[in-house]
């Protein structure tokens, strides 16, 4: 059986060299098989020789879909969703993804107020203070 990534599974449906594809199950997944032109054929990760496992089939049909094509036929027979492995909470992701809100919203709200105080600089009856006279004021009224 051969073995194609997604960009060498898209060529060859481009090309006309798709005859068939299956949705076949293993497991608690699924992956996609073709019958080409040259034999059969695996859709296999971008990164290595195992197959593209889908825990949805609808992210398989999706995908299908996305690439032009219009039928599959599905091979349950194999299918087991009990056996679906869930997948591993990642906590350092998820500490990597909070602190990037956290900093996006602080993005945010600076922006905000700068923009609030750009506003009130521009507007004419605002009251300036020179810096001698601010410092005098507070001199005088921390010194009492």
């Amino acid at each position: 059986m051969h073995k194609l990534n997604l960009d060498q599974f898209r060529t060859t449906i481009e090309t006309g060299g798709v005859l068939s594809v299956a949705l076949v199950a293993s497991g608690g997944a699924f992956h996609i098989e073709a019958e080409t032109r040259k034999g059969n054929a695996i859709l296999t990760k971008a990164r290595g020789p195992l197959p593209r496992e889908f825990r949805d089939v609808t992210k398989a049909l999706g995908l299908l879909r996305e690439l032009g094509i219009q039928e599959a036929r599905v091979d349950a027979r194999d299918w087991r969703p009990e056996a679906a492995t869930h997948r591993a909470a990642r906590p350092d992701s998820a500490a990597q993804l909070k602190a990037a809100h956290r900093a996006a919203q602080e993005a945010a709200d600076l922006k905000r107020t700068l923009e609030e105080r750009l506003r009130e600089a521009d507007d004419p009856n605002t009251v300036w203070h020179d810096a001698e006279t601010m410092f005098n004021e507070l001199e005088a009224k921390y010194a009492g």
